[in-house]
């Protein structure tokens, strides 16, 4: 017995075919875009990781220099975007120099608090002494505690004046999680003696431990992949479900790619980043923050306007 095919069973047959691929081409193309740019996050994620020891290896010998370690980052996450130097100070002459005059400005200004603070007490030392001597105690006390807490708000005021002039914003940031500012014992300390064994501070150890944190600001570069991923992650940061098609999410359950719905509104929630990012994927940069952390010992003196310096 033989099979025999009719014409219009085999044009069924083909009209089938057809449909199927259709529906399973653009699915399968939206699971490799998505799987090749987790891949390349997770690679870019390894590498800031790198990032974090190449920067603290090169800010303990550096005095804990926050410049020289961002370059020293920026250097080893080139293999995850071949502009990035373009887009930071280390491909900028002219960002560069605006670096280092933020940071001689910030070095002027605590020299000038603290000889400001030094001739106020110096002048007052010759009024307490006239005093009775049962009270000179407590005057000294007292004119230290005015004088710390001027020193220190004026240290705070100048930082922050030169630093919004500057700006702060970097794809590559570099925080420094210790030491910390207080850790310098005032506008007075410049530095901390990195190798001074025999002191007497109990927590110069941990002040002479250099942690600091990674922050690179990743651009999601393969299409479509880029603006789901990146939906998801802000969705995530504000506590926002989704619902509706993967293409375009929703807000509200029921919704779906196939009406005509409100567009996906995050803007105005969480943290100032994550409505920088949004703002930024409104303009098609998609953008999320890789974190990385990094402790060595140091091997030369932290200066306090490394610190200082945001």
């Amino acid at each position: 017995m033989s099979l025999r095919f009719s014409p219009r069973l085999i044009r069924n047959r083909k009209g089938q075919a057809l449909v199927e691929s259709a529906i399973v081409i653009p699915l399968m193309t939206f699971i490799i875009l998505g799987v090749v740019q987790l891949g390349m996050i997770q690679h870019a994620r390894l590498m800031t990781e790198y990032a974090a020891f190449n920067a603290a290896r090169a800010g303990i010998v550096w005095n804990a220099d926050r410049f020289v370690m961002q370059n020293a980052a920026i250097i080893s996450l080139l293999p995850t975007m071949e502009g990035l130097v373009s887009e930071t100070s280390a491909g900028d002459p002219a960002k560069m120099m605006m670096q280092i005059v933020q940071r001689a400005l910030i070095y002027q200004a605590h020299r000038r608090v603290a000889q400001a603070s030094d001739f106020i007490r110096n002048g007052t030392d010759v009024i307490i002494g006239m005093l009775s001597p049962s009270i000179q105690g407590g005057a000294g006390a007292f004119r230290d505690a005015v004088l710390n807490a001027a020193e220190s708000a004026a240290d705070t005021g100048l930082r922050n004046a030169i630093n919004g002039i500057f700006g702060t914003q970097d794809i590559v940031e570099v925080e420094i999680v210790s030491p910390k500012l207080g850790d310098f014992g005032g506008v007075h300390s410049t530095e901390i003696t990195f190798d001074d064994v025999m002191s007497d501070d109990a927590a110069w150890v941990d002040k002479t431990r250099l942690s600091i944190r990674i922050t690179y600001l990743y651009t999601l570069r393969i299409p479509f992949a880029n603006r789901i991923i990146h939906t998801a992650y802000i969705a995530g940061q504000v506590g926002q479900n989704l619902y509706g098609a993967v293409w375009n999410p929703q807000t509200r359950a029921g919704e779906t790619g196939f009406r005509n719905v409100a567009p996906l509104n995050l803007a105005g929630r969480g943290t100032q980043l994550t409505r920088q990012l949004w703002q930024a994927a409104s303009h098609g940069v998609f953008m999320i923050p890789l974190r990385a952390t990094y402790s060595m010992r140091m091997q030369s003196n932290p200066y306090r306007r490394s610190v200082a310096i945001r």
